[in-house]
């Protein structure tokens, strides 16, 4: 699980409508569901729906379906915003809270290692608190200070200072260990994250990194994004007309959607991959597999092949339901089950991404 602790300035979560707001327009959710979701919902139970209901509603008929009031709604095409916080996202993993760091960020120019462990935020310990209450403690105005302690990933404790700031994060960030090829993607954004992924590639290339070395993709972060986006960056690295996978949505065809031409990358790829690696990132992981084209490090991913649609509706919220199953070329998909590593790893491992440049160097030092 991940969260951001960058306080956007819209923020994008499903709650429940507060008391005195306007009604949700419950008719307009009934039909959209019953004539373009994936799997349409029983009449009995759409026609027993109310307003408070919903949310469990949706839950229960569409693990990924969320209704957003108008004031909540940023949509996900429109790209990254630029933030204010202390730079990172929050990673839950068994029961303790991490640091994702974002390049460029407050907590990196404080000198934060990538994965450090929270311990306290101002003097109060985060121990038993949900992420949630954790990203309340961070979130804060601008040029304001926050105390973090902290433990590095090899264990030792420290205080720290951040300033919390306006940012905007990178579509592909260069992260370390050293100057290797490694790029981590946190999303799948439309019309951006190829071109940024194209131009960072090529950017290591005139650095004097060759071409033919090994490039490492970190996905670990990437919780997904726009479906074609990630088709297109997968198309980067196969020959023109190579089948991507098939689309099809309720009562329509099957649509393949196959690689486009243009420049090609031919360099070794490696992918590093968890359980929070879904959606889109998934598909683009999964392709690229599928063709022999990359290997997978780390461990199995979230288990969702399966593509969302946002309406707008006449009070300007918005409904993201279902509307589209997702194979992959060899006709399988990944919903419920995820993909599987070529080499899987231990927890401590997926969290030290020096530690999974090893793996990845030992794998393809034995092909």
């Amino acid at each position: 699980m991940r969260i951001a602790v960058l306080w956007m300035v819209a923020v994008m979560m499903a709650l429940p409508v507060p008391a005195g707001a306007q009604s949700v327009p419950l008719e307009e959710i009934r039909r959209i569901l019953l004539s373009d979701a994936l799997v349409p919902p029983a009449h009995a139970a759409l026609e027993t729906l109310d307003e408070a209901g919903l949310p469990a509603f949706l839950e229960q008929f569409d693990p990924y379906a969320r209704y957003f009031p108008a004031r909540e709604y940023q949509s996900p095409m429109s790209g990254r915003e630029a933030w204010i916080g202390i730079g990172a996202e929050l990673v839950v993993r068994d029961g303790e809270i991490y640091l994702s760091v974002y390049r460029g960020g407050a907590a990196d120019m404080a000198g934060i290692p990538d994965r450090s462990r929270l311990l306290e935020v101002d003097g109060q310990s985060v121990a038993g608190r949900d992420a949630q209450a954790v990203a309340s403690l961070l979130r804060g105005a601008e040029d304001t200070v926050v105390r973090l302690t902290l433990a590095r990933p090899g264990g030792e404790s420290f205080d720290v200072r951040v300033v919390r700031e306006a940012f905007k994060p990178l579509d592909v960030e260069p992260v370390p260990p050293g100057d290797r090829q490694v790029l981590r993607i946190r999303e799948f954004v439309a019309g951006m994250t190829r071109p940024a992924l194209q131009a960072t590639i090529d950017f290591l290339a005139r650095k004097g990194a060759a071409r033919g070395g090994v490039l490492i993709i970190d996905l670990r972060d990437a919780t997904g994004g726009d479906l074609y986006e990630a088709f297109d960056m997968a198309g980067m690295f196969l020959s023109a007309d190579t089948l991507l996978g098939t689309i099809q949505g309720r009562g329509e065809e099957i649509r393949e959607v196959r690689a486009s031409s243009g420049e090609k990358y031919l360099m070794p790829l490696a992918l590093i991959v968890g359980p929070d690696t879904a959606s889109s990132a998934e598909i683009f992981a999964g392709v690229l597999h599928q063709h022999g084209r990359a290997t997978l490090v780390g461990q199995r991913t979230y288990g969702k092949c399966s593509s969302q649609t946002d309406a707008r509706l006449s009070d300007g919220s918005v409904l993201r339901y279902t509307n589209s199953d997702v194979l992959l070329p060899g006709g399988g998909s990944c919903s419920g089950a995820g993909l599987v590593p070529d080499r899987e790893v231990l927890d401590a491992e997926l969290m030290d991404l020096a530690s999974l440049v090893r793996v990845v160097d030992s794998i393809l030092a034995g092909k």
